[in-house]
């Protein structure tokens, strides 16, 4: 299946029923988000700067009904290169409660902070956490006891395109108490939320910006995220007629994972902002500077054990800084229609992700396709997943996609989607 597959029926469709089967009651409410792709910046959000990001057509779908046992029960129906995968998983609210104890921060007896481990939390934790996090953030009710959880993805997981974001909105939505207003605050504050519990109860680390765009993004638009001043703008979508969009993945290659090392420079980002009092180190003025002068000041009181080193940081900081200058560029590109201009952009910024951000599991892809003449080829999530999101000339759009399926990739086709809502319960 060289071509991802359009669903015939949709996923809202499909999860109604799935759930009757897997809860053994109907749905007592249903939501869904679209799948998400990144066009610059989501590597640099952390640090406070700009992600310009879309979504897709493609969906997760979530039904729920509630429990009594104070359990999560979850249920998976995702669509694979082989067919639909079925996931069981389950967690209980205590146990929730203490995996996040167990991710709070302490200091050690020398004052320093010291990182909780990463949280290794599976489907259950991940949309469990969700929940829990709902609950205790008073979006739900503390009376809440447990949840039957069914998802239908048709988002491809492998493909860097936000199917887990996906997930934890679609559950966020259909967990929301009846006659909820779903209005911009409350999408806000949702995706705040979304984000924490992956933060605390995911071994995948979050993207804030993909929680915001699958629930602030108008059809037919890019979501432009500037994290000085949390502001959500919008730009045309570049998936529409003079160019096509397609992601690229091999099948049955193992997704790489830089979790770990995603999550400590995260980690090292938040440590230097809170040592300066800074809400994000782009607010921060001469923030390379004075952050690599902070850093040496570490490595002699504290050593360098559990810290960067100096290079390590100073390249971090040179991609942060270099990468929120790019997506102002692919902003300002995409609002004024200047489409070709992407190219030179994205490929400056997929080479900073190899050179100075040390992300090169898409590399080779990557060069395959600008080889092949698409404008512009970069990383879908690297680290992550060993996707590419390309950008090709609509005349040149039906071969491209048709020469890589026939080398075996999976290629999915972007097109507009809408952002999440919530479902009728039956048609």
């Amino acid at each position: 299946m060289p071509m991802w597959p359009a669903p015939t029926t949709s996923a809202s469709t499909r999860v109604r029923e799935a759930h009757t089967a897997h809860a053994g009651v109907p749905a007592q409410a249903v939501a869904s988000a679209p799948g998400t792709w990144s066009i610059a910046g989501e590597h640099a959000d952390h640090f406070g700067g700009i992600v310009v990001m879309g979504i897709s057509d493609l969906r997760t779908a979530a039904a729920v009904s509630p429990r009594t046992d104070g359990t999560i029960q979850v249920r998976v129906l995702a669509t694979t290169a082989n067919g639909e995968q079925q996931i069981d998983d389950s967690i209980t609210l205590d146990e929730l409660a203490e995996r996040y104890a167990q991710q709070q921060p302490s200091i050690d007896e020398q004052g320093r902070p010291v990182t909780p481990p990463s949280p290794q939390g599976s489907w259950a934790a991940r949309i469990g956490g969700v929940i829990w996090t709902m609950i205790n953030r008073q979006l739900l009710s503390r009376e809440t006891a447990g949840a039957d959880v069914t998802l239908v993805s048709d988002i491809p997981l492998e493909a860097g395109m936000g199917a887990l974001s996906a997930a934890d909105v679609a559950v966020a939505l259909a967990m929301l108490p009846e006659g909820s207003d779903l209005d911009h605050p409350l999408r806000a504050r949702i995706a705040e939320v979304c984000t924490q519990a992956v933060d605390t109860f995911s071994s995948l680390p979050s993207l804030r910006a993909r929680h915001t765009a699958a629930l602030r993004t108008e059809a037919g638009s890019v979501s432009i995220i500037d994290y000085a001043d949390n502001s959500v703008t919008k730009a045309a979508a570049p998936v529409a007629g003079t160019f096509r969009a397609f992601i690229l993945f091999p099948d049955g290659t193992e997704a790489p994972d830089q979790s770990e090392h995603i999550q400590s420079r995260k980690h090292f980002i938040d440590n230097a902002s809170h040592a300066f009092g800074a809400e994000s180190l782009r607010l921060l003025p001469d923030a390379p500077e004075r952050v690599i002068d902070w850093l040496n000041a570490v490595h002699k009181v504290h050593g360098s054990a559990g810290q960067p080193t100096v290079a390590e940081a100073s390249g971090w900081l040179q991609f942060y800084d270099a990468e929120t200058q790019r997506t102002h560029q692919v902003a300002r590109a995409l609002r004024s229609g200047a489409w070709n201009e992407l190219g030179g952009i994205l490929a400056l910024s997929q080479q900073d992700l190899v050179t100075h951000y040390g992300l090169d599991n898409a590399e080779a892809l990557s060069e395959l396709a600008l080889a092949r003449r698409a404008l512009s080829a970069r990383a879908a999530s690297a680290g992550t997943s060993n996707a590419v999101l390309t950008l090709v000339p609509r005349e040149r759009a039906e071969n491209f996609a048709a020469d890589f399926a026939a080398d075996g990739l999976i290629v999915v086709p972007i097109d507009h989607g809408t952002e999440a809502a919530i479902e009728p319960t039956s048609e």
